[in-house]
């Protein structure tokens, strides 16, 4: 049997079982994990990291309950990070629980941190919740209860004490530098070195570069925004890490796990492309032969940028995606005016983002959100016929490097439109940790969305209406998405 001081279990989406679609496996590992991971090792933990649903994609049996029974350790670590993990993170507790009664199980994550008080209190087999940025406060638990020390000094800790009470420690803890952080250690991953080939073939997604945390905007469904950082992770401004650390990892993830691609894990804007300069220049001067997806979180992205990132990465497995929403000025004016002045994406810059991707033979992919605030039939008719004459126009083109595309959004916990529903005219449906628990549970994940867990209706429109709007304007991308280069 072999022994860990630390087992961390990235959870699945749910544990239903029978046949599923590969990408609602959600595979994909919050990056803070890995050096949350590397760190209690470097300070003498032993650790091992299994993500669940990787598991599950190289083998349909693999059965969670039989690897631990082969494992003996001290804390699990789970991460409940995205809203669409809880049930999976609650039954994963339950098993690891059952398994093994005497071990400690801890969450994390932004879910984790804005849900510790209902989540203790409801759910038995949760000991303790590191709330926001977790590297230090994870560590600084493992020591005191390894070492049999009170858990009252442990920074962003909820957890239940000895007499069952729920005690929250003070939230201290906020990372003031990340280049002493290990991102890239996967070599703690069990089945590591077939995560970045499965996460680029299955979930479409290549390896995350990690760049840094927090993030300048507001967008309405988004709990990363800033606003939403403020209030989970205590974070008020960006932290980005030094360049020459973000090539270290690259050098790590190339030469070590043979990564061709990689997602940047900061957004492309105003106030980034400086650094993004001289992030890019320095891969050039590594010499590295890499594609590489990325996204444009506010305009204008000029076409100095385009040209540098066309000179970086290989054309044909690179993308830049942008996410207006929707074209409805009037809606974005709502948007600025109540939750972020920079939400603007004019048409006229959008038709240009089109014309340098077709300049630089880099796809572009346009994201419209369906049952976007303020949104009404005229709005989503304008998104349509956009959409339908970009289909038109490049669906015939050989190559053809635009794609238009949308999918169902959940309105996330912490995000403007989750905290004050009634400014942007918006009726949530579900709101606490045990209703996002039983909707996910219940609910099935397929392509194309029409079963995605929305938890709002808008003024303009009922959920149903938004799943035969997002149906409509699927069949209309489909040629776009289908003759695309890549």
């Amino acid at each position: 049997m072999k022994s860990y001081d630390i087992l961390f279990i990235h959870p699945t989406r749910t544990l239903q079982k029978g046949r599923t679609s590969p990408r609602s496996l959600f595979m994909f590992l919050p990056m803070g994990l890995f050096a949350i991971a590397d760190l209690c090792e470097q300070e003498g933990f032993s650790t091992k990291i299994i993500n669940y649903p990787l598991e599950q994609a190289l083998d349909r049996n693999f059965d969670l309950k039989r690897c631990l029974k082969q494992l003996d350790f001290k804390i699990c670590g789970i991460d409940l990070h995205w809203i669409n993990h809880s049930h999976g993170a609650i039954e994963i507790a339950k098993i690891v629980r059952d398994v093994n009664p005497n071990a400690n199980i801890v969450l994390g994550g932004y879910t984790a941190t804005y849900y510790h008080d209902e989540i203790l209190k409801y759910y038995p087999s949760i000991d303790g919740i590191i709330r926001g940025e977790g590297e230090i406060p994870f560590l600084k638990y493992c020591q005191s209860f390894l070492q049999g020390q009170s858990l009252d000094s442990v920074p962003n800790l909820s957890y239940r004490d000895s007499t069952k009470h729920i005690k929250i420690n003070p939230q201290t803890y906020l990372a003031k530098t990340l280049d002493n952080l290990n991102f890239t250690n996967f070599s703690l991953l069990q089945n590591g070195s077939k995560y970045i080939t499965q996460i680029k073939d299955l979930m479409r997604i290549p390896t995350n570069l990690f760049i840094g945390r927090g993030c300048p905007f507001n967008c309405p469904y988004c709990g990363g925004g800033h606003n939403a950082q403020l209030l989970i992770n205590k974070r008020n401004k960006i932290l980005l890490r030094s360049p020459e650390k973000v090539i270290d990892d690259l050098h790590d993830i190339v030469d070590t796990y043979k990564a061709d691609a990689i997602f940047l894990g900061h957004g492309l804007y105003p106030g980034t492309y400086n650094y993004f300069e001289t992030l890019f220049k320095l891969i050039r001067q590594e010499k590295f032969d890499l594609g590489c997806d990325s996204e444009i979180w506010r305009l204008p992205f000029p076409q100095k940028m385009w040209y540098l990132y066309s000179k970086t990465f290989r054309h044909e497995d690179s993308s830049i995606s942008i996410c207006p929403q929707t074209l409805s000025v009037r809606a974005q004016q709502k948007i600025r005016a109540i939750c972020d002045p920079t939400f603007n994406f004019p048409l006229n810059q959008i038709q240009d983002l089109i014309r340098n991707a077709n300049l630089f033979r880099i796809v572009l992919r346009i994201w419209f959100t369906i049952g976007f605030p303020f949104q009404n039939f005229k709005d989503l008719l304008t998104d349509y016929l956009f959409t339908l004459k970009t289909a038109i126009k490049h669906s015939s083109m050989k190559p053809n490097y635009i794609t238009v595309m949308n999918d169902l959004t959940h309105a996330s916990p912490a995000s403007p439109v989750f905290e004050t529903p009634d400014r942007f005219k918006v009726k949530l449906l579900f709101k606490t940790f045990r209703q996002n628990l039983e909707m996910f549970k219940r609910t099935k994940y397929r392509i194309g969305g029409w079963n995605a867990v929305i938890n709002y209706r808008t003024a303009h429109s009922s959920t149903l209406a938004i799943r035969i709007w997002n149906n409509a304007f699927n069949m209309t991308e489909l040629p776009l998405f289908i003759t695309s280069s890549h």
